[in-house]
C-alpha cells in the first residue's frame, strides 16, 4: 500500500476539465497554460488504475471545452478552429510530458512492488518452522 498522496481517477479527470473551462473563460494565454498545468498535475497525483484516463485526457478535454464554447458560448466555428490551432503546440508538449510522467511513475511503482515482494519473501524464508 502506498503512503503517498494520490487522487482518484474521477477527480483526476474532472479537476483538469474544470480548470481548463476556467482557463478558457479567462482567455488569452491562460487557456493553454491551464491545460498544461492541470493535466501534468493530474499525472503526478493520480492513482495508478486511472493512468490511461489521464494519458488520453489532454486532447479530449481541449476538444470538448472548445466545442462547448462554440455551441454554448456563441463562438463561431472558425474561432473554435483557430483556438485549437493556437493551442496545438501546448497540447503536444502536454501530452508528451504526461506520457513521460506516467511511464516513469509506472516503472518506479513496479520496482517498489518488486522490492516489497522480495523483502516479504525474505521475511517468510527467515521464519523458523
Amino acid at each position: 500500500m502506498s503512503t503517498r498522496f494520490e487522487i482518484p481517477g474521477w477527480l483526476a479527470v474532472l479537476g483538469p476539465a474544470a480548470i481548463v473551462i476556467g482557463g478558457l473563460a479567462l482567455g488569452g494565454a491562460v487557456f493553454p497554460i491551464s491545460i498544461a498545468v492541470s493535466c501534468v498535475a493530474a499525472a503526478l497525483l493520480v492513482h495508478r488504475p486511472a493512468f490511461f484516463a489521464v494519458a488520453v485526457q489532454p486532447p479530449l478535454i481541449t476538444a470538448i471545452v472548445v466545442t462547448g464554447s462554440v455551441f454554448l458560448g456563441g463562438a463561431s466555428i472558425l474561432d473554435g478552429a483557430a483556438l485549437l490551432a493556437q493551442t496545438f503546440p501546448y497540447l503536444v508538449g502536454t501530452m508528451a510530458a504526461v506520457a513521460v510522467i506516467l511511464f516513469v511513475r509506472s516503472r518506479l511503482e513496479a520496482r517498489a512492488k518488486q522490492r516489497d515482494a522480495a523483502s516479504h519473501h525474505q521475511l517468510v524464508a527467515a521464519q523458523p518452522g
